[in-house]
């Protein structure tokens, strides 16, 4: 992995830890996941007219973009969702951990990425990382809570095919042009389908118009990074890469939420840096 993508993938984390941050931190956390996709989708609209004009479309490459879309429907609800029901210590350990497992195996299998001794031993290092940092609230779960166990998972299959859709579709479609189609439909559609709130949506805008184009920028600028880094490298290694954010993410917990850092959180952390100096 070149020098040039490890740098705009550590990046596009850190980006994308900070606008989860700021969305975690917020008062309507639900609201601006699913306003967020539908923001950042058109802002990049501008660029992706561009692009159509300077670059050659595929019909494969939109239908696999609206397809990325179509999944996201389901990303955004069931993340919106999680921040909604409190649920984050489950969620980000389970989610990630289960795409970092899947997402490897799959792009060996299906897109006969070919992986060294070393980057799996990362990515395993990694996967055990990110559950070390949040090894007390999973030993918490029980039979009471055991349901709060579900949507983590759900999500964690939505990234895991929906990264590997976006590593396919970019290879034949402009990132940019993919991204706006993808996030844009995958928002809207979620608040058409599942919540239909449409005037609430409406009052949120207008009272928080400013925060919802900062975290939308945000992730305009953070996840199309990552889409050019899936097309100019193995899916299955920059996606267990991307989980770097669960460091930056744990950093900013401790630093402004007044989250508790424990022996097991610094050795989660601490384990997430090796893996992906050793991916890298």
């Amino acid at each position: 992995m070149s020098i040039f993508i490890i740098t705009i993938v550590l990046i596009s984390t850190f980006i994308h830890a900070l606008w989860n941050f700021l969305i975690k931190k917020s008062n309507h956390p639900y609201e601006y996941i699913q306003l967020l996709a539908i923001f950042s989708g058109l802002i990049a609209v501008p660029f992706s007219i561009y692009f159509i004009f300077v670059e050659d479309l595929t019909y494969t490459g939109i239908f696999l973009s609206f397809l990325s879309g179509f999944i996201h429907i389901f990303y955004f609800y069931f993340l919106g969702k999680a921040y909604q029901t409190g649920q984050l210590s489950y969620v980000y350990p389970i989610s990630r951990g289960t795409s970092v497992a899947l997402v490897p195996i799959i792009g060996t299998l299906l897109l006969n990425d070919q992986i060294g001794i070393y980057s799996i031993f990362g990515i395993l290092i990694v996967f055990f990382g990110i559950f070390f940092l949040s090894i007390n609230d999973l030993l918490s779960i029980n039979k009471k809570n055991i349901k709060n166990v579900l949507i983590p998972l759900l999500i964690g299959a939505t990234i895991t095919i929906y990264t590997i859709v976006d590593s396919i579709a970019v290879t034949l479609i402009n990132p940019i042009i993919m991204f706006s189609i993808s996030s844009f439909f995958g928002g809207l559609f979620s608040i058409i389908l599942f919540d239909r709130r449409i005037n609430h949506f409406g009052i949120i805008i207008k009272k928080n118009i400013l925060f919802i184009l900062i975290i939308s920028s945000m992730s305009a600028i953070g996840y199309p990074m990552i889409l050019y880094a899936y097309k100019y490298s193995l899916v299955s290694l920059v996606a267990p890469l991307r989980e770097v954010s669960t460091v930056y993410a744990a950093i900013l917990g401790i630093l402004f939420l007044n989250e508790t850092y424990s022996k097991t959180k610094i050795l989660g952390i601490s384990l997430i840096v090796i893996g992906a100096i050793l991916i890298t």
